[in-house]
């Protein structure tokens, strides 16, 4: 089967010649222009051959706009970028928070990104982007967990203002990337989808609005995912999402597992290797085993093999290589 075969027989529950898989990281040293990251994303694309690309922009993509400014302590591949400066701190700089042309600046070279990736891999390769939702975008212009908890709390009316605003730029954002020949969005919640953060109530009144606005735009797409981050994740609150694939980190505490989430939804299910783990230390021969279990676990039909999350990018190749070859050994 070609990758495209693959993804949707699997969206449709049908079987196939090997279980799909995708993986993702950053490459930290090449996320600082379209062209670079470009590049990036196909090269690892490339190498391992994944069924579906997952463009993984710099962390920060979806705050620069607003005034967010971060900075990397070297130039090496396993720099991280620092956030430096955030534009809210007191209730009132919610009120500041107005719409941007996602065309323009930061969101505009990751349009730029997504044109040169699809110049190399439409018809041939799924690609997704990644959107994180508004209440999450909405943290990430604080920074600081604690303090933005409070103003959802105290002040909740002006974040309100403030998400809709971010809704609305990131509606058109996720029009534009579909008119760019996505197959969908990754929609990540980071820890605004699990209880390390908010309570349930929080989450009705802050996030699902706002997050049902944006994946509207993305209806067309075949491939939405949406992806619940964090230990004790909201995962069961999502899955009414309209969305075709469900991605969660299944070894984390509190999580479901790939068979329970099973008796739950006929959504196609993304998840099965520990990515801060056993993708970081391995050996290889436990990120095999782990797929191994995760393929068996999952009945063999809707599932695509992939990390809880965002691998590290400290993780060695070869345990790629490893995922690789355990699903390749399915066939």
């Amino acid at each position: 089967m070609t990758r495209r075969e693959r993804i949707r027989k699997t969206l449709q529950g049908e079987r196939t010649d090997r279980p799909p898989m995708s993986f993702w990281r950053h490459f930290y040293d090449r996320e600082g222009s379209a062209a670079e990251l470009a590049e990036a994303m196909l090269e690892f694309q490339e190498k391992y051959d994944w069924d579906f690309m997952k463009v993984n922009p710099r962390a920060s993509y979806h705050v620069e706009d607003w005034g967010v400014k971060t900075e990397r302590p070297g130039k090496g591949p396993l720099d991280k970028p620092k956030v430096v400066r955030s534009p809210v701190r007191e209730p009132q700089d919610w009120d500041r928070i107005a719409p941007v042309d996602p065309t323009k600046g930061t969101l505009g070279e990751m349009l730029d990104a997504e044109e040169r990736i699809a110049s190399k891999i439409q018809g041939e390769t799924d690609w997704v982007m990644t959107v994180f939702n508004p209440i999450s975008i909405a943290a990430d212009l604080v920074n600081d967990d604690a303090r933005f908890v409070e103003h959802l709390r105290r002040h909740g009316e002006r974040v309100h203002g403030a998400l809709r605003a971010i809704t609305q730029t990131f509606t058109a954002f996720v029009r534009e990337t579909m008119h760019r020949g996505a197959s969908g969005v990754l929609f990540a919640t980071t820890d605004y989808g699990n209880t390390s953060r908010i309570d349930k109530a929080l989450l009705e009144e802050f996030g699902r609005p706002y997050d049902l606005r944006v994946l509207e735009e993305a209806k067309r797409g075949s491939l939405n995912v949406i992806h619940v981050c964090g230990p004790h994740a909201f995962v069961r609150e999502h899955l009414d999402y309209p969305v075709a694939v469900v991605s969660w980190a299944n070894h984390e505490p509190g999580n479901p597992s790939i068979q329970e989430l099973r008796k739950l939804t006929q959504k196609t299910l993304l998840t099965g290797i520990d990515h801060e783990r056993t993708m970081v230390q391995g050996p290889p021969e436990g990120v095999q085993a782990e797929a191994r279990a995760a393929i068996e676990e999952s009945g063999g039909t809707r599932f695509i093999l992939g990390p809880g999350c965002a691998v590290p990018s400290a993780a060695p190749e070869r345990h790629y290589a490893a995922a690789r070859e355990a699903v390749l050994a399915c066939a």
